[in-house]
């Protein structure tokens, strides 16, 4: 894995993590969680569909299918997990 391999992975991971800000919404604590979920889950991804041999949207050295896949994921899975600890925070 090349050095600006990893710069474009890390840019189109945040491109992500701000698309869901926009969209989920929040202040700058969110934007930072989502930003950091979409950076893992798109190395995660990478990591799994290099593992598994899986080559879906190639991108140079990037599986960019699988990273793309892993970062939604996670940034859905952050969000539902963070939500629902808020949710109980108001039943008290």
């Amino acid at each position: 894995m090349t050095f600006p391999s990893v710069i474009l992975g890390i840019l189109m991971a945040l491109v992500l993590g701000n698309a869901f800000h926009f969209w989920r919404g929040g202040g700058f604590k969110w934007l930072l969680m989502y930003n950091l979920l979409a950076i893992a889950g798109f190395w995660l991804g990478h990591l799994v569909g290099f593992l598994a041999n899986w080559h879906f949207l190639p991108l140079g050295p990037i599986n960019l299918g699988t990273s793309l896949i892993g970062s939604i994921v996670l940034l859905f899975a952050g969000w539902w997990l963070s939500m629902a600890s808020v949710e109980n925070n108001h039943k008290k």
